[in-house]
């Protein structure tokens, strides 16, 4: 893989920002999480994952616990981590099964991770997360060691071909041919190929910037190859079209545009 695609140098910084970001994220999310989580992430993630009762999940990255209570409220046995002590101790705060835990990981970490247990795991998800990871190889290594032969890892990330950086979201009005009034929205993209390291922000209104990683679908998955896992099963939600709106540039009014990426990777 090439070494353009990890920035292990801006582990620190990332971390730190989460740390900064925790207590504001946390309440815009809160116990039972956003509409884009509720309506777009969830369905996808249990759709890939097939969840049985009584199997053990490894929540990678689990913010403030919000899937990961939703898992155990399912009858799975769930660990979930993140590198945050803040998040984690929030996470903490809120009523759950006693079939869940919690402890502080950092993913980009293989030797934490692999102390958490080899073969171990029936499940491995994450939500919303690799985007956020300055690097992801050794995530990925460390997954093919922690799941149990033919295990599975289900994940959800931006959508790299739609939200690539500085894309613009684009609303335009105009009069059609009939003499009606259309609205039309869409995407800009103005790179794709080239992986790409940047700040910005991730809930409005959060008091710091935080790092985001660009890296496009072969990239992606040429690490899970790496790692010795084959894709099975693929999603791209998007919002129905007559989801109501709160605002011009809310994902609802682009319903032809998927913004998450769902996967579901099995050890070979």
């Amino acid at each position: 893989m090439s070494e353009n695609t990890e920035w292990p140098e801006l582990n620190d910084q990332s971390n730190a920002a989460w740390e900064a970001n925790a207590e504001y994220w946390d309440s815009s999310m809160g116990q039972a999480g956003n509409r884009f989580h509720v309506q777009l992430v969830r369905p996808a993630m249990l759709q890939l994952l097939e969840l049985q009762a009584g199997q053990r999940m490894l929540d990678v990255g689990c913010g403030n616990g919000l899937f990961a209570r939703y898992l155990a409220e399912l009858g799975a046995s769930v660990l979930a981590v993140d590198a945050s002590t803040s998040l984690i101790e929030r996470a903490k705060h809120y009523p759950s099964p006693s079939t869940l835990e919690y402890q502080v990981v950092d993913a980009t970490s293989s030797a934490q991770l692999l102390d958490l247990g080899v073969a171990s795991f029936d499940a491995l998800v994450s939500t919303m997360v690799l985007m956020d990871l300055p690097t992801i190889e050794p995530l990925f290594q460390a997954a093919s060691q922690l799941l149990k032969q033919q295990g599975r890892f289900v994940l959800a990330t931006v959508h790299p071909c739609f939200q690539a950086p500085h894309s613009r979201k684009i609303v335009e009005q105009f009069e059609n041919e009939q003499g009606e009034v259309e609205t039309r929205s869409q995407i800009q993209i103005g790179s794709y190929l080239t992986p790409a390291s940047h700040q910005g922000v991730g809930v409005v209104g959060q008091p710091m910037a935080q790092w985001f990683f660009h890296r496009s679908l072969a990239s992606l998955l040429g690490v899970a190859f790496a790692a010795g896992f084959v894709l099975d099963g693929l999603l791209e939600p998007s919002y129905p079209a007559d989801t109501p709106s709160t605002h011009p540039f809310s994902w609802a009014n682009f319903s032809e545009i998927p913004p998450v990426l769902v996967l579901r990777l099995r050890r070979n």
